[in-house]
């Protein structure tokens, strides 16, 4: 008899500490054993098993990936079918394309009839991004070695590092700061006027300048043995464009399969960390906004809000990539997410397929096209589709 396939390790669990910040989101939820790590594992073990069996084995392999963009694209996968298979369709995995070597991820079926293909995609930080990331995260992991039971450790962070940071100098950098303080002093001072009178230390690394202060812990705290000494971290702004990222991925998947039988639908995932909202959204899909100010000789008279030829739906020549009917959005999910966020799908007003709004059960946008307002047409829940609770896995 063949062994059931499994995303998850049969193994014993013991750990109930946080993710490490190099470790891949996979392994933390492979190995940790709190329970709603333990709900989460037997949730997805279960939509595995709804899953195809021709695409189990691909997408096993994608969920397991130590690249975290690698591992959400497959969750999201797997979400979409469990979401699609208990709002009442039928799902084809990879479709066959006549004439075409290139296929979606999926073909949708309504009591076997063919409804609509859709597309996954989930928009996240640059690879140079990532990368400087993991080179922060790499040095974080370092320090949280640090031996420091009286003391948290604050960190201020501008800039991001180009080349590796050297961890364990830094580390000996800290030791040897925090060996001379006068704790009971520095209480005292930051319990009168706050952080700014604690002691700060200053470190930099190319263009990444961090700067390390001391945070006195409390005594309940002084006592716990297993935890981080990083206590907080606190970042400079840092401008993103997240309505660049949802319009480029929609533009690289509008032209992909060429003109098609039925509607299509381009289904993203917008990590946490790149940022979105409905205003991104709206500026991907249907161009920036803009105000014109409108003078009479020198006095201003009016103002006139517009949206500049910009968007993936909307250029300098008119309506564009038509073959798109419409954007299925979700902002930051995440398998501990999952009760949590309900994806919005925004239809495209000028689609050559359009999708009928009654078979989706979901929340939409509608655009109208003669008073160009965005109406939001309400529908279920996601945890409710899913039969999960609000608050789920907690």
């Amino acid at each position: 008899m063949a062994k059931t396939k499994k995303l998850f390790d049969e193994i014993t669990r013991d750990y109930t500490g946080f993710r490490c910040y190099t470790e891949p989101k996979w392994n933390y939820l492979n190995r940790c054993a709190r329970l709603e790590c333990e709900r989460i594992r037997n949730l997805l073990e279960q939509w595995f098993k709804n899953f195809p069996s021709k695409a189990q084995d691909d997408l096993r392999k994608r969920f397991q990936s130590k690249k975290d963009q690698h591992h959400l694209s497959a969750f999201f996968e797997l979400y979409l079918h469990e979401l699609l298979s208990k709002s009442g369709f039928s799902v084809e995995i990879h479709p066959v394309m006549r004439n075409k070597s290139t296929h979606p991820d999926f073909k949708v079926l309504k009591d076997g009839k063919p409804l609509f293909y859709l597309e996954v995609k989930v928009v996240s930080l640059s690879d140079e991004d990532i990368s400087a990331k993991a080179r922060e995260n790499q040095v974080y992991k370092v320090l949280n070695r640090i031996k420091s039971p009286n003391s948290f450790i604050g960190v201020k962070v501008q800039g991001t590092p180009v080349t590796n940071p050297p961890g364990a100098k830094m580390r000996r950098f800290l030791e040897c700061k925090l060996s001379n303080l006068d704790l009971n002093t520095i209480a005292k001072q930051s319990e009168q006027d706050g952080f700014e009178a604690l002691p700060q230390w200053e470190w930099k690394h190319d263009d990444w300048q961090v700067i390390f202060f001391p945070i006195p812990k409390k005594l309940k705290a002084q006592a716990k043995l297993d935890v981080r000494p990083i206590g907080l971290q606190m970042y400079n702004p840092k401008l993103t464009i997240p309505h660049i990222g949802i319009k480029q991925a929609i533009q690289d998947k509008a032209i992909k399969y060429g003109e098609l039988d039925l509607p299509y639908i381009v289904a993203i995932n917008i990590m946490k960390e790149f940022g979105g909202d409905d205003i991104d959204i709206s500026n991907a899909l249907f161009g920036e906004e803009q105000v014109a100010l409108i003078f009479r000789r020198n006095e201003l008279i009016g103002k006139q809000f517009r949206r500049k030829p910009n968007g993936a739906w909307y250029g300098p020549n008119g309506p564009q990539n038509k073959r798109v009917s419409a954007v299925l959005i979700a902002v930051g999910l995440t398998p501990w997410e999952i009760a949590k966020i309900t994806p919005v799908l925004w239809h495209n007003p000028w689609a050559r397929n359009p999708l009928p709004l009654r078979i989706w059960r979901l929340p939409q946008v509608i655009l109208n096209k003669k008073s160009a307002q965005l109406r939001k047409k309400r529908g279920k829940k996601a945890w409710q589709i899913l039969g999960l609770y609000p608050d789920w896995p907690e």
